[in-house]
């Protein structure tokens, strides 16, 4: 079966009038329709690089990245963007907020779309607050309204850069749920970038492991824990060991202190 997404020997260097950096070499994975796929990996290893590739945002300095066969040439009207922050226009409310991208493309909104609208809202537990501004929400309740938003032109790839960073661990967590409800109740194709080694175990079908940069992918993990997950998949010894699984790819205390103690003089050592 073609997968739906397609990363081939994806390279990729920023080029300044100072110097070239270097985030990608001979990145290589496959993402099948509506599986969500998290990406884990050390900050500056070019996890973002990746979704701003497949958004067609930038062009990979190698490799080709195709989506259901067609080469990637550009921004793409059926992937859409969740971004660390929600990014909302401070004079619009919240239904209009949601309503921006058709605004903006088309000029204008038709009945049907503001009822689309108004059931995305309903979906993301916002339904009493279409009229509201956003410096009358909590950061939890703007960013429902950005995956909303991300979510009106009904795109099959749903990008999600760390978007719920910014977030208290309480609202965190919960965000991730209700992530997953969506997500079970609308499917999509989603690349989630996370810091979070839980989190993306939580949700993901598979987690992409990503090594320092130059970076590429170390590991594809299927993560085999039944849904829906729920408060007590945590408590499960399976997630526990996937979590363990990915966090020794980024954590080493043994290394660690073996390593400080060749930097300590012999008499020191003896002390």
């Amino acid at each position: 079966m073609q997968p739906f997404v397609s990363f081939k020997q994806i390279g990729h260097t920023y080029h300044t009038d100072k110097q070239s950096v270097t985030v990608l070499k001979d990145v290589n994975f496959n993402v099948n329709k509506h599986e969500f796929v998290a990406i884990v990996g050390p900050s500056g290893c070019g996890k973002s690089t990746l979704l701003r590739l497949l958004s067609g945002l930038i062009e990979p300095s190698e490799g080709e990245i195709r989506v259901f066969g067609h080469h990637i040439n550009g921004p793409r009207e059926d992937i859409g963007i969740v971004f660390q922050k929600p990014t909302l226009l401070p004079w619009k409310n919240v239904l209009d907020n949601v309503l921006f991208p058709l605004k903006h493309k088309f000029g204008r909104v038709s009945d049907k779309e503001r009822v689309f609208a108004k059931s995305l809202l309903k979906k993301v537990g916002l339904a009493d607050f279409e009229t509201s501004m956003p410096d009358q929400l909590s950061g939890g309740m703007q960013q429902r309204v950005g995956i909303a938003r991300a979510l009106l032109l009904n795109p099959d790839i749903l990008i999600m850069d760390e978007p719920f960073s910014a977030l208290d661990a309480l609202t965190r967590e919960e965000m991730g749920f209700e992530l997953q409800r969506i997500w079970s109740e609308k499917p999509k194709t989603v690349l989630f970038i996370t810091h979070s080694i839980s989190e993306a175990v939580l949700l993901a079908d598979k987690v992409l492991v990503m090594g320092p940069r130059p970076s590429t992918v170390l590991e594809e993990i299927t993560i085999d824990l039944p849904r829906p997950r729920n408060i007590n998949t945590l408590q499960d010894p399976q997630f526990g060991a996937y979590t363990k699984q990915i966090r020794e790819y980024f954590y080493h205390p043994k290394a660690e202190a073996d390593s400080e103690q060749d930097n300590v003089s012999p008499l020191r050592r003896l002390a």
